[in-house]
This record gives C-alpha cells, structure tokens and sequence, in this order.
C-alpha cells in the first residue's frame, strides 16, 4: 500500500520533462537542446498503464504475504512509516481545503510524441508567486559559459538519472556571467519539487553560486531582474504584494501559512538559509527594479543594478576558512544539532543498543611528523592472506630474472614452483630441487612476479595475481578469519615501496568523483601508515610478526597488487598528486575510521568504540544513507562523501566535515 501511495503521489504531483513551452517575450533563454540536455533520460520503456498495472499486481502479491504474517507485529514495526504518511495526508488535506485553486493541477503529460515519461508532468497555469533560490555551490571556479555547461550537464545526469528523478528542480537557472538556461523541461508552469508543500502555485528561479559565502554578480542580477518582469507581467503577479506560504508543524494540522512576498527567497517557504544571506537581503531592493523595468518597459541596466546594491563583504573559500564554509551545511539542515541526536535516540530506541557508558585511549603511539616522513619513504610488508591460507604450493613466473634468495645461496630464473613438503619448502627451478626453510623472490626495479595459479581477477575478468617489489615464503602467524585465533603456517609477504602500495589498494575507483577519490586516498594513507607503528596493534597481525598490512579488507585493506594498473588509472594519478600529503591532528597522526553508509548519522568514537582520545570524531548528519549502517559508522561515509564530491565539495572540505579540526598540510 505504502507503495501505491509512493507512486500515485509521483504521477499525480511530479512532473519531469516535455518539449519547451516559452511564452517569454524579451528574456533570451538557452534551451535544453543548446545545453546539451540528454531527453532520453526522462523516458521509460513501459506505459503508464502498463506501470500501474504492473504495481497492482505486485501490490496483490503483498496483500497475499501479509495474510501468513501477524497483523499486529506488522504494522508495529510499521508504526512510524505509518504515522510518517498520516501527516503527509493531514498536509494535503489542509492545502486542498484551504488552498484549493493553488493546489489544482490543471494537465497531466504521460509521454511525449511516442515517448513514454518515467515520471507524468504536471502544470498549473495561474502561478502566484516566484520563488529565488541558489545552487549553494561555489561558482569562483567557473571560466566560462562552456565550465558552466558541463556543470549544469553533470548536475542534469545526477538528478534525472542517478537519482531517478526524471528530471531537475527549478524553471529557470542563472549562471555567473547572466546566461539564462531552461532548467526542467516544460516551461514556467510545470510543476516539481522546489520548496515543499508550495510547488504547485509558484515558479523557480536558482542562480548559480553560494550566496551565504559570496555576493551575486552584477549580470546574474540583472538576468533575475528582467526574468521575474516578464513573469509578473505574464502572471498578473504585483511584486509588492503577499502571498501564502506553507510550512511543516509537528502537530495536528501538521501544516501552517505564513505571509511573505510573491518574490519570496526560499527561505520563506522552508526551513533553510537558501538562498543566502548576500542574496536573500537584495530581495527588496531586486523588487524595486523590478517595478520600475515594469513601469518603463525596458530594462535597468547593470550598472544602475550594482549601484543599488549595498556593499557585500564576499568571502572566498579557502583552506583558511573551510570551516567556516562547512559550518553552512548547519543552516541547510534544520535543527543541526538536534537532528543528529534525534536521529541516534530513535536507532537506540529500534535496535536495543546502548551508548558506551566507559572510556579508553586508543592511540597507543602518536605517530609525529618525522615518524611519518621516514615511513613514507621505506617499504610496506603485506600478507597475502589467500595465497597463505588456500595454497599449499605457488607457480611462479617473473616478467625478467628473478633472484631466488635462500639461507644456503641465490639462484636466478624466469619460472619455478614453491611447494610446501613435510621438512620445509620444496623450491624447483631449472630442472633442480632444493628444500629451504624460507624462500625470497626479488625482481630488478618495476619487474612483475606473477603468481599462475593464483585465479583471482578483477570484476572485470582482469587478473590480478603480479605483484611489484619481492615476495617472500617464510613460517609466521595468521588470524584465521573463520575461527578467530592465530594460525602458524606458512606465509606469503609481498614487500614493496609504500607509496607504490598506496596505488594498488582498492579503497576507491575510476568511477567515483576526483575529489571522493582524493579523500579516500589520503585517509587510506593515514590507516596504513598508523600501523605502521607497531604501538598502535593491528587485532589482525600478531606480536613480533614481519608484515604490517594485509590484502585482506575484511582485515586491513584490499590490496590487489599490479594488477590494478590494468583497470585503474585516475586513482593511481592521484596519489602520485598528493605523494607530499598527510592528514594530521595536533602534529601527529591521528586515527581516521571510515565506512561505506550511515543511518542517518555517523557516530562518534567516544558512543561506539569508547575512545576518549579522539575528539575530532563526533557524530555527524548524513543524509545520502543506507537502510541501516553499513560498516561501524564512525568517520568518514563513503556514499555521503560521493555526494558531496559530486556537488562541488573539495577533498578538503568532505574531510574537515568529517573530521573537524585536523588539518591537511603538505610536506
């Protein structure tokens, strides 16, 4: 049922995209097509009717499950979704009542041409109001009207596909330099999901840039100016008028209305400081242009424009202010603070857990600037943990010469087989056999050692069983994964430079967004080189053992070994990029956990592992969430910190939200 309601809700409220409709006589607008809006993307395979139908039978197939289950235990655990939809309802019957002319779609588009739409396009045709947001993104990086493009391609791509939502927000968008873009298909009179419970009556207007940071430029003024003239005037809208606003209450009727103007910021409609301060406050002064481009009939010019503007300290976001900058994320997200407590009662409340009522120090060695300097530049030890564990015996072929070093001498060749016999190693090599306690394989500088019947590959079927630097066959402990104790047998240790280890390791991939790619990098550094003390214990390495990392990631790390450079490139590229890079916390390294997705909220190391002695890892909102956690939870979240990184958030500003007061310092 809930899903029923989901969909009937999307095709009778959410419109994607249709053919352009502009009846916008003197605004100069870039089409879909001039921006290189990919329409495909907003079609679907299957009719509505098809959709529909295809939903009620997976809605009877529901209804037939539910029968063999206890109706009381069901719909306990679905108390809250249930009471989460009983508002929603009391909204919609408070607006339909109250605001019945608002609220009444007056055309419903199910596909274009013989296109069907993955999402039906509503329209309202008697607008009352026009709503000015901004992007919230940093737009000082922008060079021109082609940056922009490809910007507003990307954000299109992640929106209408990525997202499933068919389509992108607002009507209309203004970049830095005053070009004007048809934003969501269909003209000013489609409807979408702009500002919450007040999309049907009112037109969107976003300009591009961060306007709690920095000022609007004196051409994005002027665009806004002349866009919101021809509106009012196409409308009937009076600029100095008022107009209703509806805004989420926590009690019955769960909505209230509030006055504000019919050139409202988004702000008035919701909870949120869009569209920035340096914007919101020109609100009445962009009013009055507007009326006298009204009154004239021709438009104000910039100049005059930027003469009426009071003066706005614009503030540039650099590493010295990044803080400053993350701390917005605040106003953006209601009741910050309270959220992410609210967030962690209610998981307490579900899942019986507590939060640790004792505390200990987790960081045995602090790890100082020199330390890491000398780490850096020496070798990393890894255990392979499959070829230890699953192998009793290892074919190997060197792309050169290999040295084949042993206590009694060193012998040199291409190929060979490494066996493991009852007194020790059975090494055969050129057509010899010699039994050896241990056994080093070393290459000359970038030689590969393959080992041929290791089967691992890739998703992509490539094999990744080489490896750079040496390996090494020796008796040495191992954390047995399926019983938990230490097993001593043999080992295989791949030994090799660190910063070449770091380009191997599969904590991240070509397919994620640079600036996630390079926060990964640096904390998958920083996890690697704190264990590199052998202080601070690995629970998967055992005292006095010759190796510090493990291939293993249910472990320490997936490391993959050579193979990945056939499948990798962009992440390789950047750690060679941020080779000098360290994350660092009172001039040492601190610890820096991360996971794959949150429910709702990371959790602080102090509520979930009892560390005092780590304060730069405290809970923090994370919205683009797993049903439930998906790893430990304390630090980074990977699929929030993508999110980020796809909305113009650099490496360094996903870390400092992440981790606040570190700092990220070149050596």
């Amino acid at each position: 049922m809930k899903k029923i309601l989901f969909w009937l809700l999307l095709f009778t409220c959410i419109t994607p995209a249709f053919a352009s409709e502009w009846d916008l006589p003197g605004i100069e607008i870039i089409s879909r097509k001039e921006r290189w809006a990919d329409e495909s993307i907003r079609y679907t395979q299957m009719s509505y009717a098809e959709r529909k139908a295809r939903l009620n039978s997976k809605s009877e197939e529901e209804m037939k499950r539910l029968e063999e289950i206890n109706p009381e235990e069901f719909f306990e655990k679905q108390k809250e979704s249930r009471q989460t939809e009983y508002e929603r309802l009391m909204r919609n019957d408070y607006l339909q009542t109250n605001y019945s002319n608002e609220q009444k779609v007056d055309k419903v588009v199910y596909q274009n041409g013989l296109n069907y739409l993955k999402r039906p396009q509503s329209y309202h045709y008697e607008k009352n109001k026009i709503i000015v947001h901004h992007t919230a993104s940093d737009s000082s990086s922008f060079t021109g009207k082609e940056s922009v493009t490809k910007y507003i391609k990307d954000v299109y791509i992640y929106h209408a596909k990525r997202n499933w939502r068919g389509d992108i927000w607002y009507n209309f968008l203004i970049d830095p330099y005053g070009n004007i873009y048809e934003w969501r298909a269909g003209g000013d009179s489609v409807i979408w999901a702009h500002a919450l419970w007040n999309n049907t009556p009112s037109i969107w207007i976003s300009l591009m840039g961060n306007f709690d940071i920095q000022k609007p430029t004196s051409e994005q003024i002027k665009s806004l100016v002349s866009l919101i003239a021809v509106l009012s005037k196409k409308y009937n809208i009076d600029p100095t008028a008022k107009a209703e606003y509806h805004k989420v209450l926590s009690d019955i009727p769960y909505m209230k209305s509030v006055q504000a103007g019919t050139i409202a910021g988004h702000r008035d409609a919701g909870i949120t400081s869009c569209p920035g301060k340096n914007l919101y406050s020109l609100l009445p002064q962009i009013k009055t242009m507007v009326m006298q481009t009204m009154a004239k009939g021709v438009l104000v010019s910039s100049t005059e424009v930027m003469k009426s503007l009071p003066t706005v300290k614009t503030i540039k976001k650099t590493a010295t202010n990044t803080k400053k900058w993350l701390d917005l994320l605040k106003n953006w997200l209601p009741a910050y603070d309270n959220i992410s407590t609210a967030f962690q009662k209610e998981y307490i409340k579900k899942k019986w857990t507590k939060k640790a009522t004792t505390s200990m120090n987790k960081i045995s060695a602090k790890i100082s600037l020199d330390e890491a300097k000398q780490y850096l530049n020496s070798d990393i030890s890894v255990l392979l943990y499959e070829l230890s564990m699953n192998f009793t015996n290892w074919d190997i072929s060197c792309s050169s010469t290999c040295y084949f070093v042993t206590p009694s001498w060193t012998h040199q060749a291409t190929l060979a087989n490494i066996e493991i016999a009852e007194w020790g190693l059975l090494l055969q090599l050129n057509g010899k056999k010699y039994l050896e306690s241990n056994i080093k394989i070393q290459t000359k500088s970038n030689e590969i050692i393959e080992i041929k019947n290791y089967s691992r590959v890739s998703y992509y079927k490539v094999p990744r069983n080489t490896f750079y630097g040496s390996l090494s066959f020796e008796k040495g402990q191992i954390k047995n994964l399926k019983t938990g104790k230490f097993d001593t047998q043999y080992t295989v240790v791949n030994t090799l430079p660190f910063h070449q280890y770091l380009k191997w390791i599969v904590e991240t991939n070509d397919s994620e967004n640079n600036e996630k790619i390079k926060a990964m990098n640096l904390i998958s550094k920083w996890y690697a080189l704190f264990y590199m003390n052998k202080k601070n214990k690995h629970p998967s390495i055992p005292d006095l053992a010759k190796y510090t990392a493990i291939d293993s990631p249910d472990m320490f790390q997936k490391y993959v070994g050579a193979g990945l450079e056939k499948t990798l490139k962009t992440v390789p590229n950047l750690v060679d990029q941020q080779k000098n890079e360290l994350i660092v916390y009172d001039n040492y390294l601190p610890i820096l956990p991360y996971f794959n997705c949150s429910a709702w909220f990371t959790r602080s190391a102090k509520d979930k592992r009892w560390w005092s002695d780590t304060p730069y890892l405290v809970s923090r909102v994370d919205i683009e969430k797993c049903s439930d956690f998906n790893g430990h939870g304390v630090g980074l979240s990977g699929k929030w910190a993508q999110f980020f990184a796809q909305n113009w958030w650099t490496y360094k500003d996903i870390l400092n939200y992440y981790y606040p007061w570190i700092q990220i310092i070149t050596l």
